[in-house]
């Protein structure tokens, strides 16, 4: 699986990250103290959302990443966090009304990724590589039957770490599409190389998708989907600090380099 080196950088562009054909991921660390976040930055009902987890670990991770997601967009569009008026979809999709910004928010473990496009559809998952009492149990009631056959050829320690490759794209894939787990059509291939690539689209994908993998950690796998509206679009990462101000010059550092996605569909 190839992926960008992900070492933290200073690149010197201190300034409003530029979108243009690319799509930015922010990896978000979850378990900064509720003290040092900006709370500020959330509505009321995000607020009441999470003072309502009974363990205090969950209530931290989500008023993180969620503060986090609404400063990241505030940086692009130019308006306060708090301001930004975020609905559902009837399919339960994060959406910014009365704007063309496609974003997507994806959480595991200690870590959160926050993905933003300037248009279009983008889809981001990310999973801890936990231990499965039976992953194929689930990937035969959920994959491809391709999928399946992949992984039933590979020993334990492996078979687990392609479970979540396939997971983790798949959940890209269907998150940008706007449906469900179920994935009508939905097949993906891991090629000899490495890299994986979309064997068939779900239904609801637009054309030229592209689908790009990466290790936020160690631990952690994660797949980004996207529209791709140019031959030279990047998925480009870069690192979210919880506890800056609300300053576009001061929320992150870029991770080099780009991700080198799979080919389009």
């Amino acid at each position: 699986m190839k992926q960008s080196g992900v070492v933290l950088q200073d690149d010197g562009a201190r300034a409003t990250p530029v979108l243009g054909f690319d799509v930015h991921i922010w990896r978000i660390a979850l378990d900064t103290p509720i003290s040092q976040m900006d709370l500020t930055a959330l509505s009321p009902a995000e607020l009441i959302r999470g003072s309502r987890f009974v363990f205090e670990r969950d209530q931290r991770r989500y008023l993180a990443a969620h503060a986090a997601l609404r400063t990241v967009l505030s940086v692009y569009i130019g308006q306060a966090p708090e301001e930004l008026d975020l609905r559902q979809t009837s399919e339960g999709k994060p959406v910014l009304v009365d704007r063309s910004l496609a974003f997507n928010l994806s959480h595991s473990g200690e870590l959160a990724l926050v993905a933003v496009a300037a248009a279009g559809q983008v889809g981001v998952d990310i999973e801890l590589i936990a231990p499965l009492s039976d992953e194929m149990s689930i990937a035969r009631s959920l994959f491809a039957p391709g999928e399946v056959m992949q992984l039933e050829s590979l020993t334990s320690d492996a078979r687990r770490l392609m479970f979540y490759r396939f997971w983790t794209c798949r959940e890209a894939l269907l998150k940008a599409a706007g449906v469900g787990l179920s994935g009508v059509g939905l097949e993906i291939g891991m090629e000899a190389n490495g890299e994986a690539s979309i064997l068939s689209p779900p239904l609801g994908l637009i054309e030229r998708t592209r689908l790009s993998e990466f290790r936020p950690s160690e631990h952690h796998v994660a797949a980004v989907a996207w529209s791709a509206r140019g031959p030279q679009a990047a998925a480009r990462v870069f690192d979210f600090d919880n506890t800056a101000c609300l300053d576009a010059s001061a929320i992150g550092r870029r991770l080099a380099p780009a991700i080198k996605p799979s080919p389009e569909d």
